[in-house]
C-alpha cells in the first residue's frame, strides 16, 4: 500500500499552514548545570558553543533565551574550506566517454555483466527455454546500455519501433548496432545483485540495487567537489507498479514514484549526495525524519563551512543549532508551527504586514525573517547577518518585475535553492522511458541518467572557455557519448545496408 502521509511531503515556501499556536519552550541550560564528565559535544548542542581551547570565540556576545528584534549582533558568513572543481585530472579534450569512464569505472561494468550473467544462469536452470543464450560481454553491454540513452533522446512510440525497417518513418542505424532479439535477451536478464548470496541483507529494502547504488555514489564525490554552496530536496522516480515504499506526492510533477533525497550543487545540479526513501521501519512513522536527512547527507562536509540551503519540510531550530556546531552553515524556509521559533505577533502571520515588508529577529547564530509576499515566507539561517540585505525580482501593482528590497538570507535562498529542480529539469528531457514490473531497473536507468548528467557538468568544468560543447550544451554532449558506447555487435537478424531513399507513394516527392 502506498505512503500518503502528508508529512513526508515537500512544497517548499509557499505552504499554507495554520498557526497552532503550540510552541515548547527549551530547557535554559546554566552554567551550573555544567559537569566537567559531560560529553564536550552534547553540551555544545544544547549551548551552540564547542570551544575546545576553553577561551571565548571571536564575537560571542552571550547566550540568548529570547528572540531580540533590535540590537542585533553582526555575523559573517565563513568560507568554505575545500577547493571546489574537479578531483581528477581531465584534459581539456577528453571525450564524452573518458568523463564518463571516470565514474562508471571498469568496476561497475564488470559488476553488471556478472550479475546478468549469473542471473541468466540461475533462471535457465530452474525454467529451462528454448531461445538461445550466450554470456553477455563488456562490449555488448556497453552497447546495451548507449541503446538505452539514445532510446531517451530519440523516443518513439514502442522500443520495438526502432528495428522496424518496414516504413521509412522508423528506419535508424539501431539494427546495425544490436539485433533486436539479443537486445531482448540482455533487457530480460539484466541484474545487479546475486539472488543466491547468503550474505546479502534481504531485510534492506534496497538489497537488489544497494551495493551499484554505492560505488556510484562514491564515484560522485570523488570526481566532482561542490562550490560550497547546496540545496537539498527531494526527486521523484517515476513508478506506478506495487511497491511498499512506493510515495504519492499530488504537489510534484511526477506523482506517484520512489522518492529520492538528493543533495545537489546548487549552480550546475551536480548530485553529490543522496539516499532513497523506503517508508515507514516495521509500520513505524521515524521521528525527526527530516533532522535525520540533512544531517546524513552533510555529514561528508562536516567541519567544511558548507552552506546548505532546504525549503520548510525540513528546516528547524534544532536542525540549525546542530548544523551549526558541526561546522555546516544552513538557511531555509521554515512552516510557521515548528517549536521554538519567535512568538510575538509581529513575527507570526498574525503580524499584518503589508506587500514586501519585512520583520527581523536575532537569537543568538540564528536569523529568523518574515516577509509579505503573495503569502507569508518564513526564513531561518544559522550564518546571515540579521542586518544584511539584498533584492529579489517581484512584480508590484500588476506592473513589470522590479527588485524588491528582502533580509540578506532571503535574496540567497531564492539564488541557491534551485539545485535539485535544475537537475530533475537536465534529467527529464532525455529520461529512458520504459515500462517494467521490476522497480529496481527504474532506479538504475534514473542514476545512469544522473551519472551522465554529472560527468558533463564535471567535463564542463575541465573544459574551460574554450570547450567544444560549450555552445551545443548536454543535449550535444550526451548524443556523442551514446555514439561512443555503442559498438555494432554481429546482428544476424539486422539487414546489411539500410534502405536509403523511402519507399511508397511520398518517395515520387523527394529530389534525388
Amino acid at each position: 500500500m502506498a505512503a500518503t502521509e502528508d508529512d513526508f511531503d515537500s512544497e517548499g515556501s509557499d505552504i499554507e499552514l495554520d498557526d497552532s499556536g503550540e510552541f515548547e519552550r527549551e530547557e535554559v541550560v546554566t552554567l551550573e548545570d555544567y559537569d566537567e564528565n559531560d560529553d564536550p559535544l552534547d553540551r555544545a548542542q544544547e549551548w551552540d558553543l564547542w570551544d575546545t581551547d576553553g577561551e571565548e570565540e571571536d564575537g560571542f556576545y552571550g547566550f540568548q533565551v529570547d528572540w531580540r528584534t533590535e540590537g542585533y549582533q553582526p555575523r559573517k558568513a565563513k568560507q568554505f574550506t575545500r577547493k571546489p572543481g574537479v578531483k581528477q585530472p581531465i584534459p581539456e579534450d577528453a571525450s564524452p566517454l573518458d568523463v564518463f569512464s571516470c565514474i562508471f569505472t571498469d568496476e561497475l561494468w564488470d559488476m553488471l555483466v556478472m550479475e546478468t550473467n549469473r542471473y541468466a544462469e540461475q533462471t535457465r536452470e530452474h525454467s529451462p527455454t528454448n531461445s538461445k543464450w550466450k554470456p553477455v560481454s563488456k562490449t555488448e553491454m556497453m552497447t546495451f546500455v548507449g541503446l538505452c540513452l539514445a532510446f531517451g533522446i530519440m523516443q518513439l512510440p514502442a522500443r520495438r519501433d526502432f528495428w522496424r525497417q518496414t516504413k521509412w518513418l522508423y528506419q535508424t542505424n539501431v539494427p546495425k548496432a544490436m539485433a533486436r532479439d539479443r537486445f531482448d535477451m540482455i533487457w530480460r536478464y539484466l541484474h545487479l545483485q546475486d539472488n543466491m548470496d547468503p550474505a546479502v541483507d534481504k531485510t534492506d529494502k534496497l538489497w537488489k540495487i544497494r551495493q551499484w547504488m554505492d560505488l556510484l555514489l562514491v564515484r560522485f564525490q570523488a570526481l566532482y567537489e561542490v562550490n560550497g554552496f547546496v540545496s537539498v530536496d527531494e526527486s521523484m522516480v517515476k513508478y506506478k507498479g506495487r511497491l511498499g515504499f512506493r510515495q504519492y506526492l499530488p504537489m510534484k510533477p511526477v506523482k506517484w514514484g520512489i522518492k529520492v533525497w538528493v543533495m545537489a550543487e546548487s549552480k550546475t545540479g551536480y548530485v553529490t549526495n543522496f539516499q532513497v526513501y523506503t517508508g515507514a521501519i516495521q509500520g513505524k512513522t521515524e521521528k525527526d525524519l527530516a533532522h535525520r536527512i540533512v544531517s546524513d547527507l552533510v555529514a561528508p562536509y562536516y567541519g567544511s563551512n558548507l552552506s546548505v540551503y532546504m525549503d520548510n519540510f525540513y528546516t528547524s531550530v534544532k536542525l540549525m543549532e546542530d548544523l551549526k556546531v558541526r561546522g555546516v552553515q544552513a538557511c531555509g524556509t521554515v512552516r510557521a508551527n515548528r517549536k521554538d521559533l519567535p512568538k510575538i505577533k509581529q513575527l507570526t502571520k498574525k503580524a499584518e504586514l503589508n506587500k514586501h515588508e519585512f520583520n527581523v529577529a536575532q537569537r543568538d547564530d540564528l536569523t529568523f525573517c518574515i516577509w509579505q509576499d503573495t503569502k507569508a515566507v518564513m526564513v531561518l539561517s544559522n550564518y546571515h547577518d540579521p542586518t544584511a540585505h539584498g533584492f529579489v525580482r517581484r512584480k508590484a501593482n500588476g506592473q513589470r518585475q522590479t527588485e524588491v528590497r528582502v533580509p540578506a538570507c532571503l535574496a540567497d535562498y531564492q539564488q541557491q535553492m534551485k539545485g535539485v529542480d535544475l537537475l530533475d529539469q537536465m534529467v527529464g528531457y532525455y529520461q529512458i522511458h520504459h515500462r517494467s514490473t521490476k522497480w529496481w531497473r527504474r532506479l538504475f536507468f534514473y542514476f545512469v541518467t544522473v551519472a551522465c548528467y554529472n560527468a558533463f557538468v564535471a567535463a564542463r568544468s575541465a573544459g574551460g572557455a574554450e570547450w567544444k560543447y560549450r555552445r551545443g550544451g548536454y543535449k550535444d554532449w550526451l548524443e556523442d557519448l551514446t555514439q561512443e558506447l555503442i559498438v555494432p555487435v554481429t546482428a544476424r537478424s539486422a539487414p546489411n545496408v539500410l534502405p536509403t531513399s523511402p519507399t511508397g507513394a511520398s518517395a515520387e516527392h523527394d529530389l534525388v
